[in-house]
């Protein structure tokens, strides 16, 4: 099975996106949204993978202006 992630992509003066995805579809998605200070693809990796609450989600707040948050939804 494929992971995917119900994530929102939250940016100051710009339209909310959300969807759900591949971590290689959300790169692609981060990358051409042109996030201001938003890291490489091992970066988003990471972050998926640090689960402080144990329960399949992550969220990030850029000091940038933007948030990033994501749910797994399968395995």
């Amino acid at each position: 099975m494929t992971t995917r992630y119900l994530w929102t992509l939250e940016r100051d003066g710009q339209s909310t996106r959300s969807g759900l995805d591949t971590v290689e579809e959300i790169i692609s998605i981060i990358v051409a949204e042109d996030v201001p200070g938003a890291m490489p693809a091992d970066w988003l990796v990471s972050f998926i993978r640090i689960d402080a609450d144990q329960d399949g989600s992550a969220a990030h707040e850029s000091p940038l202006g933007w948030t990033l948050r994501l749910q797994q939804m399968a395995a």
